[in-house]
């Protein structure tokens, strides 16, 4: 056989024990190096593949498709720096703990540091990002190395998944010829009826720990002000298992739930929507000071339910990680149980239900909730806005639909001012590193793991800034005929820093110099807008037109409400704008907190 045949007989055994495994999608960047791994791929009828002409896009379109399946997703791109753009998603998977399978082509030993073309040290490329490395021999494809290939494959798939999911670098040097005229030999080597080579057995979190689960009942059972903070998980943002444990649990126990929509347990009768505006109140903080937290998945986004958990290290703090995720910067948990939360929250529900739970608790949180609500009400009223677009969204997307979310204040509005629902849709974002990076190609990779028939809908709420920052993802509304619905908030620069001291302090207001003396108006920019809000200056119907999506813009609520409507019905993907100012924006929301505090003061 040629070196060419065994390469290829070795990947096709690798691509179909991850097939094996169950993996269903794989992203291929083009590349003359890694033509041997795309064409394996793409050989393969148990996977679908989706190729993208730019790397950090497939990459970020494969974190969007294994967030939404929660399984592995492959990509394979070829040597140089085409493997280093993948380095932003796999800090995001890392982060975020999200399963990605990163098949890097590399130049062999002997080509390396001698000057050839595209070669560059890929060797833990992605460092602590990666969490297992491998360098794969691929040379002679005897019956062991096919074996050994076949585990190395299995071992991959499952390290990528189990545990902390993350990010498995397998780096393959591979020599020329890199095609082979000759047709492949059979494989003999695989098991009988289509099982993976190694079978592995997941183990539960909740096996072997009912001392855990004792000591959890302990503490939860002396509680007389519990509370319970849901964040991302995503085996619940679909309304799975935990999201529902939780909300049966803190009706019966008589809890508030504070809960991220990421997490997808805002739901039941004791969900609290607006802690974000409660928790800006000083008054109410000190009035509804609870005596245990239970802490499920990462911490919500939320800055004020953030300081508020770190100002009280004093109060009983414990998680539910058994992922070992850590999610604890202000160093204040007593105390992490490494127990699947579905089954744990279940377990205190059967223990509540058999003594009394004191509703009274909850009964206050519902009512300065509800005072809340009506505030918010009032000063969003029927204008067009950005809380009123999370509102919005809220209220008329689907059950079986899913949001992704951008970064910086997309995200934050969603947390302030989505209701609380008993189908609510899907809520995703990238939040393990919180940038904003590839946010356009992860909604479109949601999209490709599109169930159902139709595919249920997936709508992308983003700022202009993230958007022109991905601009080349929406490449996949074409080439993949993918259906997203894009809600664009162009507010003139990143909005976000409008609150924070950045933007009034007396150097940024400084007059900025033009870019160019011909640039008329360029000078009436102060530093702070020019280098900081960085207004984007972008017609970006221009950018539906060169990518193929349609183009509206929206001037009110009831036009917002009439083009979602037609978006979600049309097969094409479209771009929904809504023009905003940012100064505005800053303002509503202050008014917003404003009138929440001073309702729970009249009537708190």
């Amino acid at each position: 056989m040629s070196t060419a045949t065994d390469t290829y007989l070795l990947l096709r055994a690798l691509v179909d024990e991850l097939a094996r495994c169950g993996m269903e999608h794989a992203c291929i960047s083009p590349g003359s190096r890694n033509a041997p791994i795309a064409l394996c791929m793409a050989d393969e009828p148990r996977l679908s593949c989706h190729t993208h002409i730019d790397e950090r896009c497939a990459g970020f379109f494969a974190l969007g498709l294994a967030k939404a399946t929660g399984l592995p997703v492959a990509v394979t791109c070829t040597s140089g720096t085409a493997a280093a753009e993948l380095l932003p998603a796999a800090i995001e998977a890392r982060e975020a703990r999200v399963p990605l399978l990163l098949l890097t082509a590399d130049r062999p030993p002997e080509l390396r540091e001698v000057g050839a073309g595209q070669a560059i040290d890929q060797l833990k490329l992605f460092g602590s990002a990666a969490k297992w490395f491998f360098e794969v021999d691929v040379q002679s494809a005897d019956e062991a190395a096919l074996r050994w290939m076949r585990t190395l494959a299995c071992r991959a798939y499952w390290t990528a998944l189990e545990g902390r999911p993350g990010v498995v670098h397998l780096n393959l040097p591979l020599r020329e010829p890199l095609v082979s005229d000759e047709p492949l030999p059979p494989d003999g080597t695989g098991r009988a009826d289509g099982v993976p080579y190694v079978a592995r057995s997941r183990a539960s979190a909740q096996a072997g720990n009912a001392g855990g689960l004792a000591r959890l009942r302990e503490i939860a059972g002396s509680a007389r002000r519990g509370v319970v903070v849901a964040g991302r998980e995503e085996r619940g943002s679909r309304g799975g298992s935990f999201a529902q444990a939780a909300a049966r649990f803190c009706v019966a126990a008589g809890w508030p739930l504070l809960a991220d929509p990421m997490s997808g347990a805002r739901r039941g009768q004791a969900a609290i929507a607006h802690y974000d505006a409660l928790l800006r109140d000083e008054t109410f903080l000190a009035r509804m000071r609870p005596d245990v937290v239970l802490r499920i998945g990462d911490l919500p986004v939320s800055k004020p339910l953030r300081s508020w958990l770190a100002d009280m290290p004093d109060v009983a703090q414990v998680a539910l990680d058994p992922e070992g995720a850590w999610q604890d910067p202000a160093g204040v948990l007593a105390q992490s149980f490494a127990l699947d939360p579905a089954s744990a929250l279940e377990d205190l529900t059967s223990a509540v239900m058999e003594g009394s739970a004191a509703q009274e608790w909850l009964a206050r949180w519902r009512g300065q909730d509800e005072r809340a609500g009506e505030a918010i009400r009032a000063c969003i009223g029927s204008e067009l806005s950005e809380p009123a677009l999370a509102c919005e969204l809220g209220v008329l997307l689907p059950e079986q639909a899913t949001l992704f979310v951008a970064s910086s204040m997309p995200v934050r509005d969603i947390e302030t001012f989505w209701p609380v629902r008993e189908d609510p849709p899907r809520v995703l974002c990238n939040r393990g590193a919180n940038g904003i990076d590839g946010t356009v190609s992860s909604a479109f990779g949601a999209a490709a793991a599109g169930t159902g028939s139709p595919p249920a809908p997936v709508v992308l709420l983003i700022g202009d800034v993230a958007l022109a920052h991905d601009i080349g993802g929406l490449i996949s509304a074409g080439r993949l005929e993918l259906p997203l619905t894009i809600v664009l908030i162009d507010n003139g620069g990143g909005g976000i820093f409008d609150f924070l001291p950045v933007s009034s302090t007396p150097l940024g207001r400084q007059p900025a110099a033009p870019l160019l003396p011909s640039e008329e108006g360029a000078a009436a920019q102060d530093v702070y807008t020019r280098h900081i809000a960085t207004p984007t200056g972008l017609d970006f119907s221009l950018a539906a037109a060169l990518y193929g999506l349609s183009h509206e813009q929206v001037h009110d609520l009831p036009g917002f409400r009439a083009a979602l409507e037609r978006s979600l019905a049309s097969p094409r993907s479209s771009i929904l704008e809504v023009r905003g100012e940012r100064a505005a924006n800053v303002k509503l929301h202050r008014s917003i907190w404003h009138a929440v505090s001073e309702a729970l003061g009249e009537r708190g």
